[in-house]
């Protein structure tokens, strides 16, 4: 088990750095969306408000896996896509997004 959320960190991280925007930058809901694979499976994680970002498959109708492994490693793919902390986090939209709250340095200092 282990080792399988090793190599889920891994392909995770792997991802986010070599991902492009989907979108085009501005306010939070027009942020770009970062292509990210775990476990065979291709999702879309993108920043909905200044302390949200979701992750989504990229097939619509897909369920989520929510085990716990699948669960953190979906919120470390959200923390190195956002370079923030998350928070908080649960599962919306009958099981299809996974939603999680973010505490990012310096944002008291804004």
């Amino acid at each position: 088990m282990k080792a399988h959320r090793a190599l889920l960190l891994a392909v995770a991280g792997a991802s986010l750095t070599a991902c492009a925007p989907l979108s085009r930058p501005g306010n939070p809901a027009e942020a770009p969306a970062h292509r990210l694979s775990l476990g065979g499976e291709s999702y879309l994680v993108r920043q909905i408000t200044e302390s949200t970002w979701t992750v989504t498959s990229t097939t619509r109708r897909a369920v989520l896996d929510s085990t716990a492994g699948a669960s953190e490693a979906l919120r470390q793919a959200v923390e190195i896509a956002s370079g923030c902390k998350v928070t908080d986090s649960d599962y919306s939209s009958q099981g299809r997004q996974f939603d999680a709250q973010v505490e990012c340095p310096g944002a008291l200092a804004r």
